[in-house]
């Protein structure tokens, strides 16, 4: 598998790398490139140039603040897993990059990159949705952020515009206490068949006060599972409770027959993985 030929070009810095998209509209950033270089082995993508962005040092930042999480787009899958700070605030995305892929793909691959495929079967997806990440974008009209629920527009499109560049993933602190990522993974390439990203917070009273639950790779694009949510507040977090929400969850997601699988499995397996995801979180 030969990918068409391609120009390469690297730059130092985003204003670069805005300039060089607006030059060329046929161009694509390259950060990790183990979603983009596939691709274009298979000829499904043919960049007239990639854009090398990888070594820009704004988009390699972790910000930890009192309010906020600021993960800059260019930081790979190892330095998260490395970083003790984000496990401590953040184990969701911990419990979700460890699970992607190879040690290989995470020494290289990166969470901006991620977000910019929009793959309806990567793991990150749910735990932008569940999190409600925020997607710091730059492009020649400015900066502007945009909610994870705006941000996977199809299936590998997401809301970046062609001459925009992904700058950071902002979440929202403090974030619920409870969380969990589960999937259950295609037995050849590692995707999720579905993975769920399940934040729970528990009152005193041991009912549910705030309920995020999110689910990849089950539907045709990655879902809110908000009927989940709302079975879950106000209630006591037991077998019952949790199966109700289940059950309820994958009710949200568009479900599509493929050469795989049924949709009606997908569906069912979404079940099964959210009930997983909340009783994994139970006992976080």
């Amino acid at each position: 598998m030969i990918p068409a030929p391609f120009r390469y070009r690297r730059v130092s810095t985003v204003d670069e790398a805005i300039k060089a998209l607006g030059h060329d509209t046929e161009a694509k950033l390259l950060l990790g490139g183990h979603s983009l270089l596939p691709l274009m082995k298979l000829r499904l993508a043919r960049p007239s140039t990639l854009i090398d962005v990888a070594h820009v040092s704004e988009l390699r930042t972790v910000d930890i603040e009192q309010d906020n999480l600021a993960i800059g787009a260019g930081v790979r899958y190892a330095e998260i897993l490395g970083d003790t700070r984000l496990t401590e605030v953040m184990p969701v995305l911990r419990q979700s990059v460890s699970v992607i892929a190879d040690p290989q793909v995470r020494h290289r691959g990166t969470i901006g990159g991620s977000a910019a495929h929009a793959d309806p079967a990567a793991d990150l997806p749910a735990v932008f949705l569940a999190a409600e990440a925020r997607f710091q974008v730059r492009g020649p009209a400015g900066a502007r952020q945009v909610p994870a629920d705006q941000w996977f527009v199809a299936p590998l499109v997401s809301a970046l515009g062609p001459e925009d560049v992904l700058i950071s993933v902002h979440f929202s602190r403090p974030l619920p206490a409870l969380q969990a990522y589960v999937k259950f993974p295609h037995p050849a390439s590692g995707y999720a068949l579905a993975g769920v990203a399940a934040l729970l917070d528990l009152a005193a009273n041991g009912r549910v006060g705030k309920a995020r639950i999110a689910v990849t790779g089950a539907g045709v694009m990655p879902f809110r599972a908000e009927a989940a949510e709302s079975a879950l507040e106000g209630r006591p977090l037991d077998r019952d409770s949790i199966a109700a929400a289940a059950r309820a969850g994958a009710e949200a997601g568009e479900y599509a027959d493929d050469m795989h699988y049924s949709a009606d499995y997908r569906k069912n397996l979404a079940e099964v993985m959210i009930r997983r995801a909340l009783e994994k979180a139970l006992q976080a």
